[in-house]
């Protein structure tokens, strides 16, 4: 006989070796015991987990001459050989990808007509159901819910939303869950043990990962490193074959941006185009690395196992450089261009623009500003820059005059109010701001105060900060600001909150001659300039109204400038 692959000659042959499905093993060893096993089984799960191998377990268990104590098979009698073998008259294994019209439904429904030669059950074995026509699984139904006493059917699938409610409602539903790390690393190391080869335990840590909790990946892989290291498993070996080997631009471009030092990275981009790596796969390393990243940096440890020594020492050199809001930044621009990659045909300068902007994140959001909170309601930190130097540029234009005069004494809308800390609100804010709840004091630090006096404390939000006031005013949110007021002042003090209005009177404008354009649109004020500008035009009627006194003239016309 020829060389039989790792992954057949190390298939699991009695319930106890089947990995990290305990459970499912238990309830299938007991219904043997106590005599209740269904007409019709559903197991479910990731690929390369024991479905199709629990399926002829259960089916040698059930046939088995002399089973064991736990009822597991024995593996010596002939109708164990025979399953194990394929040639079991009374095992029935079919795929559901090469059999999946009503035509082979209805053999299999004339064969299950048939008692069992020489065992206790007829077992029909069905892998990859879920690849029936629909036609298939209509023929099945009558069969699959009254199939004769000594019919069992077994289906194994990946997809269980694929198959029809009907046939899982006739079933008993078993989801496998994908191996863990620890006994997929005992597993392996036991098997090259038995093999007599040489390894080394990062080499292993490679392959686990890249196997995604399936056995016969693993195992699959191990035999190519195998064939291709004459015996031995090592890391290069393993990282030549995975491709792991290229994972030293990914590396060092993810330095680059964490350390936001830029020069190099057009350098690593033509490796990449000469080397012709798909820049998907080294963006998707790259989001992998900033997730590592964010784990190592909140809780000094990684979430998943297998980390190499190298990789430990490669993040233990970065966490300086790495804050939480930088990683969620960087995170999003990775993201983002993982989309866009999809559907853009200039792959190389999305690529670029976006390694660029990833390494440049410093002075396009204030990432470093420990006030800017995580859980404000704009969707992003540059997004609201650009909104806020919108909306003062268009307030600029109100009135060139006024604005030129009072431009140094006008507060930004986007900065927190000066408040007085030995007032009633200025003492309440800081309480807040000493609470856990980052997020109120986030939205209040906006507001405008009209009114700040024991008996009532109103505060205004421009119109530009309306979700702060909704915010606000949520009825569980209003109540706290009351606690909050009354454990300052000590007195039932009256909480009132306004949202700025739009209060550019055309009369008022045209009396000023400060009118805008009818043509252009109106721009909401806020509380401070309003006062402002009332304040400066009266002062200017004042030295008109002085200059004609003194010098004895009087007013013929007033014209727009």
């Amino acid at each position: 006989m020829g060389y039989l692959a790792l992954a057949r000659k190390y298939r699991p042959q009695t319930f106890s070796e089947v990995l990290s499905q305990g459970f499912i093993m238990s309830t299938l060893q007991n219904a043997i015991k106590l005599n209740r096993v269904s007409h019709a089984y559903l197991f479910t799960g990731p690929r390369g987990v024991g479905k199709t191998s629990t399926a002829r377990i259960f089916a040698k268990a059930l046939n088995c001459s002399s089973p064991n104590e736990d009822k597991s098979p024995c593996g010596e009698c002939e109708n164990c050989i025979e399953i194990v073998q394929g040639t079991s008259l009374d095992v029935i294994e079919i795929d559901g990808a090469s059999n999946r019209g009503v035509e082979e439904i209805r053999a299999l429904r004339e064969a299950v007509k048939f008692v069992p030669v020489k065992s206790k059950y007829k077992i029909i074995i069905v892998d990859e159901v879920h690849m029936l026509t629909e036609v298939a699984f209509n023929a099945l139904l009558k069969t699959l819910e009254e199939p004769p006493e000594f019919v069992i059917f077994i289906f194994a699938t990946t997809d269980q939303h694929k198959i029809p409610i009907t046939i899982l409602s006739r079933c008993q539903r078993y989801e496998f869950k994908k191996i863990t790390y620890e006994e997929m690393f005992e597993n392996l190391k036991n098997i090259l043990h038995k093999e007599n080869i040489t390894f080394e335990e990062n080499a292993l840590n490679f392959i686990i990962r890249n196997s995604d909790g399936c056995m016969r990946d693993a195992l699959s892989i191990l035999d190519q490193i195998i064939a291709y290291s004459d015996g031995n498993v090592t890391y290069d070996a393993t990282a030549y074959l995975l491709g792991i080997q290229d994972n030293y631009i990914v590396n060092n471009i993810f330095e680059y941006i964490i350390k936001e030092e830029y020069k190099e990275i057009p350098n690593l981009v033509d490796e990449i185009e000469n080397r012709g790596l798909d820049y998907k796969f080294i963006t998707e390393m790259l989001i992998e690395n900033c997730r590592n990243m964010l784990f190592f940096v909140i809780t000094d440890s990684f979430s998943h196992k297998g980390v190499t020594d190298e990789e430990i020492a490669y993040y233990n050199n970065l966490k300086p450089y790495a804050s939480l809001n930088k990683l969620y930044a960087i995170f999003q621009i990775l993201q983002k261009l993982y989309n866009d990659l999809k559907y853009c045909d200039f792959v190389r300068y999305m690529f670029e623009f976006a390694i660029f902007k990833s390494a440049n994140i410093s002075s396009i959001i204030p990432i470093n500003n420990t006030n800017i909170s995580i859980n404000s309601p704009n969707t992003n930190g540059e997004n609201r820059v650009i909104q806020q130097n919108i909306m003062e540029t268009e307030q600029n234009n109100i009135n060139q005059y006024i604005d030129k005069q009072i431009s140094n004494n006008i507060v930004e809308k986007d900065t927190p109010n000066n408040t007085n800390e030995s007032n009633i609100w200025g003492q309440t804010l800081k309480l807040i701001k000493n609470s856990d709840d980052t997020m109120l004091y986030e939205q209040l630090r906006y507001a405008t105060v009209l009114n700040n006096s024991k008996e009532k404390i109103t505060i205004e939000f421009p119109l530009t900060r309306s979700f702060a006031y909704k915010y606000v005013n949520r009825e569980h949110t209003y109540k706290n600001i009351c606690i909050f007021i009354q454990e300052v002042s000590g007195y039932h003090t009256k909480f009132e909150t306004l949202l700025e209005r739009d209060n550019i009177k055309q009369s008022n404008t045209q009396t000023n001659n400060t009118n805008l354009n009818t043509k252009q649109k109106a721009i909401p004020e806020s509380y401070s300039l309003r006062q402002k500008k009332n304040q400066l035009q009266g002062d200017i009627v004042t030295f008109v109204d002085e200059v004609v006194s003194q010098l004895g003239g009087e007013i013929e016309n007033i014209e727009k400038s």
